[in-house]
């Protein structure tokens, strides 16, 4: 996320808003899986990125898509000091 960017803290986001979440398309050739999910990590908290990751599996669509540079999400936030929570919910 860009240091100019804040996430709002305290936004509600209802079922219907993280079922938005798993339509994003791409343009560019990644894997709409990891564009959903990494989209999903840059915008919310750690327990709304909960809810949707378990709405995510519970489509059958893949945490373990890779983006153009054959990454997951998961090898990305290993590298964010600050992302451990997301990571095992990742994992989990």
């Amino acid at each position: 996320m860009k240091r100019d960017k804040k996430r709002v803290e305290g936004e509600v986001w209802s079922e219907d808003r993280l079922a938005e979440y798993l339509d994003f398309k791409t343009y560019d050739g990644t894997d709409p899986d990891f564009h959903c999910l990494y989209r999903a990590y840059t915008r919310m908290n750690e327990e709304t990125f909960a809810r949707f990751v378990k709405l995510f599996r519970e489509k059958g669509r893949n945490v373990e898509a890779k983006n153009l540079e054959g990454e997951t999400l998961a090898d990305i936030l290993r590298k964010h000091t600050q992302a451990s929570d997301y990571l095992a919910v990742l994992e989990g």
